[in-house]
């Protein structure tokens, strides 16, 4: 990893913006906080990038806390907000408050409603688009998810039309995890870890596990993969299914 981790994630993320056309002039951007080591990046990248980058946009944050964080968490994301100077909102949504009655909490209930808090507020806030933290490998191990679970050859779009007038994007498809990981070295961010009780990622972990096995770890395979996402021959493939 080059000593300047900012100026090369930095350049990653405005080769997406551009490339896939991802913020637009005088967009308002949402960022989903979660306080993890990716959203952070993001947010503080976005911010800086707010300031100088050739198309004029504005950033917020938004955190959603629930049961699910450690109760220093926000705490601690606010304050850091408040030094970075990102203006940020921190939501407290409790986990109990959507179940029934008997029902037992869940990764799937925790999501949607996280996701519902999130989509409401940007809404109301008239955001023009919800700004996610997920980065490449994140992409690729959800490809060889939907591949091998779903039968399906589908991955996250760094770019999604959600609803009418509202985005969501991924700036960071082309940041691999580690060069994130060096970045919160270098910057020294301390934030407390989420252990979410009811968090499945048995999944995720098999699917990661095997990118870097098929890669060797190596970055420019990794690259190789993600461009096979844009780079589809079709006459090479079986036809689809009729119905």
């Amino acid at each position: 990893m080059p000593k300047d981790s900012k100026g090369l994630l930095s350049k990653r993320l405005s080769r997406a913006i551009m490339e896939y056309n991802l913020i637009r002039e005088g967009d308002r951007v949402l960022i989903a906080l979660s306080g993890g080591k990716d959203s952070l990046a993001l947010t503080w990248l976005l911010h800086r990038m707010s300031h100088s980058f050739p198309v004029s946009f504005t950033v917020h944050a938004v955190h959603i806390s629930s049961e699910v964080h450690p109760p220093e968490l926000a705490p601690a994301l606010d304050k850091m907000m408040e030094d970075w100077n990102v203006p940020h909102t921190i939501l407290d949504r409790k986990l109990q408050s959507a179940l029934r009655p008997g029902q037992e909490p869940n990764c799937f209930i925790c999501a949607r409603k996280r996701r519902e808090a999130l989509l409401k507020f940007a809404s109301e806030g008239g955001f023009h688009s919800i700004a996610l933290g997920h980065h490449m490998d994140d992409i690729l191990q959800t490809l060889i998810m939907n591949m091998s679970w779903q039968g399906e050859l589908a991955a996250m779009p760094p770019r999604l039309e959600y609803e009418k007038d509202l985005l969501l994007i991924r700036p960071l498809c082309l940041v691999q995890e580690h060069h994130i990981e060096a970045l919160v070295k270098d910057m020294e961010w301390h934030i407390p870890a989420k252990h979410c009780p009811y968090e499945g990622e048995s999944r995720r972990k098999e699917a990661a596990a095997l990118v870097e096995q098929i890669t060797s770890g190596r970055d420019s395979l990794k690259y190789n993969m993600y461009n096979s996402l844009r780079n589809i021959k079709r006459d090479l493939l079986p036809p689809a299914l009729l119905d």
